[in-house]
């Protein structure tokens, strides 16, 4: 199946992880609560397997704050789950655009930011309407992955552009400068307030640079990583290997003790009570609650 096809070589492509310092740990600065992830009112027209036919590679994956919905970034759109079961374009402004990741402003839900091979885009009213938007960023920008967060007043964007490095904004995408060159590809990267640190997956290691120095981290008893996600409520990185789901607790690794019906290649922190959702091998969705996974319905 095509859309499987792609969707798999963007899951084992995801092989690395990497930390980068954050800013300062001033209380001013200190960052807002965990991004939210809403929509309008959607009225589902497509099932999930028309959303993977359309979208052909799966990129990423977000719970919404109410727990009730969840975004796919694909090839080919963003794309929201409906109460109803079925599935819903976001934007048609979107729908023939590689959307590998999205920042939701918590201080106002209105303001997304969505980037891809196009670069960056944002919308002022909940994703009705989209702008480019990135003075300083490479034209065109080819960005694999994208993260952001909000400190105090002003939010802090980040995106991998293959071939040139991560380029970073604080100004709420407007202007981007070069902030740490990469020699190797990024797959993935969330930002964990807790620790003020960007967390990378990328090609070859696990690394985090500590005082502009690279240093390689070794993650106990997993030689692939394929996705990674913070909680950001309560700091826990979560890494899907080749062995499961592994968590970071206050510097120490552990392996979930919950199994999922199969491999998760895809991790991203759930709302609510669940603590988790992933996809699998076989690019169903799954959600963690009460230490048990279960398929998203």
């Amino acid at each position: 199946m095509k859309s499987m096809k792609g969707f798999l070589r963007w899951g084992y492509g995801a092989m690395v992880l990497v930390l980068l310092s954050g800013c300062n740990d001033s209380e001013q600065n200190k960052p807002a609560p965990p991004p939210t992830v809403t929509a309008a009112a959607l009225k589902g027209d497509l099932t999930y397997q028309d959303v993977l036919e359309k979208g052909e590679t799966v990129h990423n994956l977000a719970m919404t704050t109410d727990a009730e919905r969840i975004w796919v970034g694909t090839h080919s759109g963003l794309y929201s789950s409906t109460p109803g079961g079925l599935w819903s374009l976001l934007s048609t402004e979107l729908e023939y655009q590689d959307i590998v990741g999205w920042f939701v402003d918590p201080k106002d839900p209105h303001q997304i930011y969505a980037a891809g091979n196009q670069g960056v885009m944002h919308s002022s009213d909940g994703g009705k309407e989209w702008t480019s938007i990135g003075s300083g960023l490479p034209s065109p920008a080819d960005i694999r992955s994208f993260a952001g967060i909000r400190e105090g007043d002003q939010i802090r964007l980040f995106a991998f552009v293959s071939g040139e490095g991560i380029y970073q904004s604080s100004d709420g995408g407007d202007n981007w400068s070069i902030w740490q060159p990469m020699d190797q590809e990024v797959f993935a990267m969330d930002f964990n307030p807790e620790e003020n640190r960007l967390y990378v997956a990328a090609q070859f290691s696990l690394l985090y640079n500590e005082d502009g120095e690279w240093k390689t981290e070794v993650l106990p008893q997993a030689q692939q990583i394929y996705s990674l996600s913070v909680d950001k409520r309560t700091g826990i990185l979560a890494v899907a290997t080749e062995q499961g789901i592994f968590e970071k607790i206050k510097g120490e690794w552990r392996l979930l003790d919950a199994r999922s019906p199969e491999k998760l290649i895809m991790i991203s922190s759930g709302e609510g009570e669940t603590k988790w959702v992933g996809v699998g091998e076989s690019a169903l969705i799954y959600k963690l609650s009460d230490n048990r996974w279960v398929k998203w319905n």
